[in-house]
């Protein structure tokens, strides 16, 4: 079936459908879906669950709160509330305004999140931005362009229950590799790079370094050395 021959799938207020493979998917409220799904786009406005993987040759969107049970594929991902996948994620793209959640990795080219997140796994990106709202946790960041900075302020999203206490909006790593590294808030075991800069709020045990290292009087670093 060649696409444009797919179907539309559209649940406005309250439904449930099966998957299969569609055009455009939207929901309108709060939708259900078993099943795997394809599609060129999905948009959520609400409350979405899917149930299986989810890949789209396009574009996600979602406003409100969407959790899907296995992977999710797409060329772009734009979040402005929360996202739950079960498995990894996977976008060229991705921007993230509130919260997000994996079950495995996350892999994208360039990633922004302003907000937080947790991720079973490693965050990996050619070009991370993480602006910090509340605690976040992975077990390995790499990158080429990697800069995690905090934000005291409450978020503007409708994020249930997420007032948290200033200086609290830290993310916690095992391990954070990279060419270029700008760290605020971060607790870490490793920290390796060629341009290392650790800036206020920040913990690190190890940082290895191969032409810069600059550190902020703040900043708790047990051993650093030059590699």
């Amino acid at each position: 079936m060649g696409k444009d021959e797919r179907k539309d799938l559209k649940i406005y207020g309250s439904g449930i459908s099966n998957g299969g493979t569609f055009d455009k998917i939207s929901i309108m409220g709060e939708g259900m879906i078993h099943g795997n799904v394809e599609c060129s786009n999905l948009k959520v406005y609400g409350e979405g669950q899917l149930d299986g993987n989810v890949k789209t040759t396009d574009y996600v969107s979602i406003k409100g709160e969407t959790i899907v049970e296995g992977y999710l594929n797409t060329r772009r991902l734009k979040v402005q509330g929360e996202i739950e996948v079960g498995d990894k994620l996977c976008a060229d793209k991705a921007k993230i305004q509130g919260s997000v959640m994996t079950g495995g990795n996350l892999n994208a080219e360039i990633l922004n999140i302003e907000g937080g997140f947790t991720v079973d796994g490693m965050l990996n990106a050619d070009t991370l931005k993480i602006n910090l709202y509340w605690p976040s946790e992975v077990n390995e960041i790499g990158g080429s362009e990697i800069k995690i900075t905090r934000n005291s302020k409450l978020s503007f999203l409708g994020i249930k229950n997420r007032i948290i206490a200033e200086g609290k909006n830290k993310v916690t790593c095992n391990l954070i590799e990279g060419d270029n590294i700008y760290l605020e808030n971060t607790i870490a075991s490793i920290v390796r790079g060629n341009n290392v800069t650790i800036g206020p709020g920040c913990k690190i045990e190890l940082v290895e370094y191969k032409n810069d290292l600059k550190m902020d009087d703040e900043v708790k670093v047990n051993t650093h050395m030059k590699i």
